[in-house]
């Protein structure tokens, strides 16, 4: 692996405090109690299921096991959703099986998926829009994947940013040269260098970009959380 640099003797000793908007590493915070009565008369709510089925239709997606597509599953929901509505509160319902595809990966190989029916998505999304009205504002702001605007691509960009902020910890006197050994301007990496912010805020910084591109860390071997 390639040496982010090395810290004089007396930085190394500091302590790496969380900076600021960062969680702290084993940091435990009380759970907030989640209260759902009456779970799935909400989730089969009119409006909660037009909402789900449209959403179903923009996400579009292969058919599942039946073949059936998201065209066709309006059409379908007329004739049987009355019956499939009074199993699942009689709690009859049986999911499908999934439809097994293999699909080729950027980097060679295949990732397996498991494709429901449009029907089971269309029951799955009526309960997540439920649930993540409630659960979501429980998660820590540190969570990424699955969410609302937290996809994984972004907790890339922070652990990038985190490697970056302890780079520059390490450099410590030697910042300037580091940053002109690896390709930043004489100005760029002076005023970087020079500057009053902390290690946090000078990660994000053009310098530090330049210093450590995304390139530099997957040669590290870093794996991507998306392609995988």
């Amino acid at each position: 692996m390639t040496d982010l640099g090395t810290a004089p003797g007396k930085q190394l000793t500091l302590p790496l405090a969380p900076p600021e908007g960062e969680a702290g590493v084993g940091e435990r915070r009380r759970d907030a109690p989640v209260c759902l009565p009456k779970l799935l008369e909400r989730a089969l709510e009119r409006s909660n299921m037009q909402r789900a089925l449209r959403q179903v239709r923009r996400n579009r997606g292969a058919p599942g096991v039946d073949g059936m597509t998201v065209e066709d599953l309006p059409k379908y929901l007329k004739t049987y959703w009355p019956t499939i509505r009074a199993q699942l509160f009689e709690g009859s319902y049986r999911p499908s099986p999934v439809l097994r595809k293999e699909i080729p990966k950027p980097g060679g190989g295949v990732r397996e998926l498991g494709i429901p029916t449009v029907l089971d998505r269309l029951i799955q999304q009526a309960l997540l829009q439920v649930l993540q009205r409630e659960w979501d504002g429980t998660f820590s702001r540190f969570s990424f994947g699955y969410r609302p605007r937290r996809p994984l691509r972004d907790l890339e960009k922070w652990i990038r940013r985190r490697l970056r902020c302890y780079a520059w910890k390490q450099w410590g006197r030697r910042g300037y040269r580091e940053l002109r050994r690896r390709g930043v301007s004489c100005d760029l990496a002076w005023n970087t260098s020079k500057s009053a912010h902390g290690p946090w805020r000078l990660s994000q910084s053009p310098a530090l970009t330049i210093a450590l591109p995304a390139r530099y860390f997957r040669n590290l071997g870093l794996p991507s959380l998306v392609d995988a």
